[in-house]
């Protein structure tokens, strides 16, 4: 069953198109990340999705309810890149405040929101201000206010940003966690795509407002690994040798942990053959041989490159004029 389905999805402000003609598809119960250089329409579309801004085509659809309705709203849960808070209130007032708009009782609120401070460290916090609360504070209170009304689906625009390494680690824990034990979905943003590639089980590239692809993380990385081997054996010195002297291989070399990286020549199901001949000519004990993946920072760099470094357009005063800030207001981020 998909929880995110987009047709044609697309967005311009002004002559600029930020997000051309996207078909997303998010299975339930995955956790799906989202990635492209900065202005390729990531946050843009995210938008979209939570019904902020106006598609100018296209449709979207959130387990089947068309984005910006009541129905879907009810399903996700939404964190922004850059949350807004009530800075007077205290963190567990705000968090009650946002689960009774949500519909749940006061008894509930107060419950669901001491949970939700707990799970995410900020109980000895709870009764101070936000105003008073450190960028990374400020971003698990955004987490914990997305998920107060249990959400079947989480949208989160780069939720770790903000947060030291234990903290990061900390927040992609507790998602797996979520995703694992209670089957919610998680599409999400994030530049830090080492962390991200730790958790997620499919990913889409987006670059110029455009999907460049969408895979599982395993057949993507296995796809982009190219004739890269990982050989391993009890007399490395001698086979990397003859390796070498035979013509098997463009590039080849020795780790500090006793693995000989390998870059196949030619076909690749000759080579393996030629290299298990190999071994067993020089009567040597085979430890590891494998294909060698790649991770989603080289196939993102592969995919992408220098668009990374496009410029970001100036979004949020086009936004303004789709009344995507009285819509924060009303959800009070």
């Amino acid at each position: 069953m998909l929880m995110i389905e987009t047709q044609d999805l697309s967005k311009k402000f002004g002559e600029f198109v930020a997000v051309n003609r996207i078909n997303l598809r998010v299975k339930k119960g995955t956790i799906h990340g989202f990635v492209g250089p900065n202005g390729a329409g990531k946050t843009t579309t995210m938008k979209m999705l939570v019904g902020a801004i106006k598609p100018s085509s296209g449709k979207a659809f959130i387990k089947g309810f068309e984005i910006g309705s009541i129905e879907a709203r009810r399903i996700f849960g939404y964190s922004p890149e850059n949350p807004k808070f009530y800075g007077s209130m205290s963190a567990y007032r705000y968090l009650v405040y946002m689960a009774r708009v949500c519909g749940i009782s006061r008894d509930d609120s107060g419950e669901r929101a001491r949970q939700l401070l707990e799970w995410l460290e900020l109980k000895e916090f709870a009764d101070k201000k936000i105003e008073n609360f450190s960028a990374g504070m400020r971003q698990r209170l955004s987490l914990a206010q997305a998920m107060i009304h249990e959400p079947e689906l989480l949208i989160l625009d780069e939720p770790t940003a903000n947060l030291d390494p234990a903290g990061r680690v900390s927040i992609i824990n507790k998602l797996k966690e979520l995703c694992k034990e209670k089957e919610i979905t998680v599409f999400i943003s994030s530049h830090i795509l080492s962390e991200l590639e730790r958790m997620i089980d499919f990913v889409t590239i987006i670059s110029h407002g455009q999907i460049i692809v969408e895979s599982d993380i395993r057949t993507l990385k296995k796809k982009f690994a190219g004739k890269k081997y990982v050989l391993k054996t009890n007399k490395n010195a001698l086979i990397l040798r003859e390796l070498k002297s035979r013509g098997l291989v463009s590039q080849a070399w020795m780790d500090d942990k006793g693995n000989i990286h390998l870059i196949a020549l030619g076909d690749e199901e000759l080579f393996r053959k030629k290299v298990t001949e190999l071994i067993l000519k020089c009567n040597a004990s085979l430890e590891k041989f494998m294909l060698e993946t790649s991770d989603l920072e080289s196939v993102f760099m592969k995919l992408v490159g220098k668009d990374e470094e496009r410029n970001e357009v100036n979004e949020e005063k086009e936004e303004k004029k789709h009344g995507w800030l009285s819509f924060f207001r009303r959800r009070g981020t």
